[in-house]
């Protein structure tokens, strides 16, 4: 059982700011997520991400949602995060209420510019301050104490 959830996992890869369990949980809350449109300030936001992190994308590769969750927390199978990005359809998850939350939203589109679900110490905290509110808010931040090994 095992090996096939390791197969599983190789053929749909999926990153977020918190792995999800294997385990039968859902790819992603879809029940209460709605897509969101691409907002001209997502767009200054994508290119300041593309100049702090050194790396390019196309912003319209990714789909953006909003979830309908008023504590600001989205679970995904056993696991809350405040937003998530997954590999699998380049998605971003978001709480409604945190649309407008600069950080959050650049925190989330800095994993789509990567491809990656984990956090290098180096592109999220040095570079651009991304890694959580307390990094962004103070930029002497040099290594995220939530994630310390940027994982």
């Amino acid at each position: 059982m095992r090996e096939l959830l390791r197969y599983a996992i190789l053929l749909f890869p999926l990153g977020a700011c918190a792995l999800p369990k294997v385990g039968g949980a859902p790819l992603a809350p879809m029940d209460r997520a709605w897509v969101v449109p691409t907002l001209q300030l997502y767009q200054e936001w994508w290119s300041r991400t593309e100049a702090c992190s050194g790396r390019t994308g196309d912003m319209s590769a990714v789909t953006f949602y909003a979830v309908d969750s008023p504590s600001g927390a989205i679970s995904l199978g056993r696991d809350v995060a405040h937003g998530w990005w997954l590999r699998e359809g380049n998605r971003i998850y978001l709480p409604a209420n945190a649309l407008g939350e600069e950080w959050l939203v650049r925190h989330e589109m800095l994993h789509a510019l990567l491809q990656s679900g984990s956090h290098p110490n180096d592109v999220f905290v040095r570079a651009c301050h991304l890694a959580s509110a307390a990094v962004w808010r103070d930029s002497t931040v040099t290594e995220d104490s939530g994630k310390p090994h940027g994982r």
